[in-house]
């Protein structure tokens, strides 16, 4: 007999029964289990209101004194915003993508966390899906990315309790923030910057739905890598706003339909200052430590000025590129095959191995004409160079001689050829070269020792040498100045007479003869202080070294910041035979220019941290304002010590701008001021070129030389290697600034002299001229020339 077709249906009953058993008892053993993993966790779980003082991680940031980004270091993109700064456009898509309930769920989504649940159950996975807002930041900031049960159980514990103690607004705050975003973007205003080069405020609808459907997988959906997934996801972001109504079917359909667009930025930087970059970035790791300097989120504002540092950028790779010209052609950097078959593609390949230096191109000559060629550059373009940018290239031999002018392109390079490009302009291409000597150019406020300016070298990237802090050279004779002010303390005056005669004197521990000479080996009779340092006569400063004494001067230039211990104890001393960096001669320089007050050279204004509040200051030693000055004087300021005398001081300025009027730096008569000193100085053999000088604005020292010591070449002087990076510089750093004379201090007076005896004279007599004297030390009429005092001369004397 059959059985009945009802017969199993109590069995049926029976079974989901069971059925129904087992799955409620499951759920309560599961509910029974997170309950006590729960009340086990809760306890280790971080005080969430740590949470708004939690550091995000941000580059350091360095800026000029005005606030122009110069560079940042780190290992994140990262520019916190504040919820006000975020388009209400974005906020919409990010909750329309991540979490539509975020302002009415408690802080997790219990629908999604069971179905999430539920697939961990069936498929042995672990699922990452459910996440709200608020369980991101919860992740984000307290917990690992690893995905384990217990990590879950925390990420909703933790949830429940960031909702609890923060308003929604914070929650989203810390979200925008911190999430990742691809190309090491973090936060949605660094990522904006990365993949569109604007701020979030300047982003369109499809823009900012794209930024907004990256947080879930940002590197699959990638905009930059991966394109099609992008607009995949920017599809669905859109469709999810249309949805609940935040845009309207026309914005939708126009945004649906932009394309992508977008490419990896770099950060714009406004300033180009690496060595001060680098200097501050050694700075931050010592008092820091590297963590906090490279994630801790500080800007540091330097002291630099924007327009003097790209003036200074400027004057020294204009200089540099000058010493090239004057010298000849190296030859092509190397040679690689290139024929009429050469593709593009093999060009790129073959430049992949060069790079951009101090604003030169490497390019490949692909054709030469009669007097022109055509090369293909790094940055994939076809240049012509005509022969304007040409004819200068004969063969370089020596530091003192070059090969035969060429007459066309072929006499200078070959297809093949690697060589690089100057870009003067539009369509204005010349052949250069990478400048085998090095330079340095440091600016300073004399009022304060601020550094205005720094080039340490050409290019900081192809050699991060900062000649300005780590070069000691040979100042040659642009150390004079501190030895005659030396004289001037003395007692001796710009009218007094040395002798210019031949030298023959002892030198050395075995005492070998020592008969130095003048630059032009010409000798003279007798000379007034002011022609001596004016012509840089050698021989008339020697001798006025002999007059104040060795020991004396050596323990005079401590008062310009020179350490006596690193000046040579002999006669050499006044030649500049000391090893001495350009800051150091700068900050020496700064003492004449402020009126004898010696200031601290410094490079970082102040420190800001991550939530902008001032955590350090400098505290520069300023020049106090004259006792009749009504000045306004902020804070507490730190004066600077009185070096020498205000007298003194201008002495040696007017003296200095002598050097500009008539002597060896008459090239800086160019700039057309009144209000501007200085000295050129050279060491033996033109290893080294000098020149320092100054305007009541600025001090600045210019040098030039190998990075081994060896000579420039004839005729490389500082009057001609480093006077014109100066003149340059300082033109464009002086520009707009009024021409006012040095202030003359109290106590200086003038006297009508003979120039031949430095003693008063009628103002008829035709050797009359005007002179400048410290009260008290004019000479008297009649006077003997030779005898010590006001007026005095130094006659031959022993081995002199």
């Amino acid at each position: 007999m059959a059985p009945s077709s009802t017969s199993g249906a109590p069995l049926k009953r029976r079974l989901g029964f069971r059925l129904l058993l087992v799955f409620f008892g499951l759920f309560a053993a599961g509910v029974l289990a997170a309950t006590v993993t729960a009340i086990v966790l809760a306890p280790t779980l971080p005080p969430v209101h740590n949470i708004l003082r939690k550091h995000l991680k941000a580059p350091l940031q360095v800026l000029t004194r005005h606030g122009q980004l110069i560079t940042e270091f780190g290992n994140e993109e990262r520019m916190p915003v504040t919820l006000k700064q975020v388009p209400p456009t974005l906020i919409q898509a990010v909750l329309a993508a991540e979490d539509r309930s975020f302002y009415t769920n408690p802080g997790i989504d219990l629908l999604g966390i069971a179905r999430a649940a539920w697939v961990d159950i069936v498929t042995g996975r672990k699922a990452q899906g459910a996440s709200t807002i608020t369980m991101q930041v919860a992740r984000n900031y307290f917990l690992s990315p690893h995905k384990t049960f217990t990590r879950k159980i925390k990420e909703v514990l933790l949830s429940f309790k960031i909702a609890r103690e923060l308003t929604k607004d914070q929650i989203l705050t810390l979200y925008l923030n911190k999430i990742f975003l691809g190309n090491h973007a973090y936060g949605f205003e660094a990522a904006a910057h990365v993949y569109y080069g604007k701020p979030l405020k300047a982003l369109d609808l499809a823009q900012l739905a794209m930024l907004a459907g990256l947080p879930q997988a940002p590197s699959l959906d990638n905009p930059i890598a991966h394109p099609h997934n992008a607009r995949a996801r920017r599809h669905y972001v859109l469709t999810r706003m249309l949805a609940l109504g935040d845009i309207t079917e026309a914005q939708y359909a126009q945004a649906d339909a932009a394309p992508i667009a977008t490419r990896a930025h770099t950060i714009h930087y406004h300033v180009d200052a690496p060595y001060v970059a680098e200097m501050v970035r050694e700075y931050m790791i010592k008092h820091f430590g590297k963590k906090k300097t490279y994630d801790g989120g500080y800007r540091v504002y330097t002291t630099l000025g924007a327009r003097e540092q790209e003036a200074a950028d400027h004057a020294v790779e204009d200089g540099l590129l000058a010493y090239n010209i004057r010298h000849g052609y190296y030859g092509p950097t190397a040679v690689v095959p290139v024929d009429a078959k050469t593709s593009r593609h093999r060009l790129r390949r073959d430049l992949r191995h060069y790079t951009t230096v101090g604003g030169l191109v490497p390019a490949i000559v692909t054709a030469v004409g009669y007097h022109s060629i055509k090369a293909y550059d790094l940055d994939r373009h076809t240049v012509r160079v005509g022969w304007q940018g040409l004819s200068w290239a004969a063969r370089f031999i020596t530091v003192n001689a070059e090969g035969y002018a060429p007459k066309q392109a072929s006499d200078i390079l070959k297809v093949g050829d690697v060589i690089y490009l100057h870009h003067g302009g539009p369509g204005r291409w010349a052949l250069s070269q990478i400048p085998r000597p090095y330079a340095a150019l440091v600016s300073l406020r004399p009022r304060n020792g601020s550094i205005a300016a720094l080039v340490g070298g050409f290019d900081f990237y192809h050699d991060n040498f900062n000649n300005v802090t780590q070069a000691y050279r040979q100042p040659g004779s642009s150390f004079k100045p501190f030895v005659y002010s030396a004289a001037i303390a003395k007692g001796y005056t710009a009218a007094s007479l040395f002798s210019g005669a031949p030298i023959v004197a002892l030198s050395g521990a075995h005492g070998e003869l020592w008969r130095p000479h003048n630059y032009s080996d010409h000798f003279r009779g007798l000379t007034r202080m002011r022609v001596g340092l004016a012509q840089s006569i050698n021989l008339v400063s020697i001798r006025v070294l002999r007059a104040v004494g060795i020991r004396y001067a050596v323990h005079y230039a401590e008062r310009f910041g020179f350490k006596a211990s690193a000046l040579p104890h002999s006669l050499s001393l006044v030649l500049g035979s000391a090893t001495l960096t350009p800051l150091e001669m700068a900050r020496g320089y700064t003492v004449f220019a402020n009126g004898g007050f010696r200031v601290r050279p410094y490079f970082i204004r102040k420190i800001v941290d991550e939530r902008g509040k001032t955590i350090w200051r400098a505290k520069p030693l300023v020049v106090p304002p004259p006792a009749n000055a009504s000045v306004a004087i902020r804070g507490t300021p730190h004066f600077a010590v009185q070096a020498i005398s205000p007298q003194n001081a201008y002495i040696m300025t007017s003296m200095m701008q002598s050097v500009i009027r008539s002597g060896t730096g008459q090239l800086a008569l160019s700039l057309k001021r009144i209000d501007i000193a200085g000295k050129t100085g050279t060491s033996n053999h033109e290893r080294n070129a000098w020149f320092s000088g100054f305007s009541p604005y600025l001090e600045t020292t210019v040098w030039v030389g190998f990075p081994v010591p060896k000579s420039l070449g004839h005729y490389e002087v500082g009057a001609h290697a480093a006077l014109p990076i100066w003149v340059q510089y300082m033109g464009a750093a002086l520009a707009g600034r009024p021409d006012t004379p040095f202030a003359r201090p109290r106590g200086i007076v003038t006297a009508i002299i003979n120039r031949h005896t430095g003693l008063p004279c009628s103002k008829t007599n035709p050797a009359a001229m005007r002179e400048y004297f410290i009260k008290g030390t004019v000479p008297k009429k009649g006077g003997q020339r030779g005898v010590p005092g006001p007026a005095q001369s130094v006659r031959s004397s022993g081995l002199f």
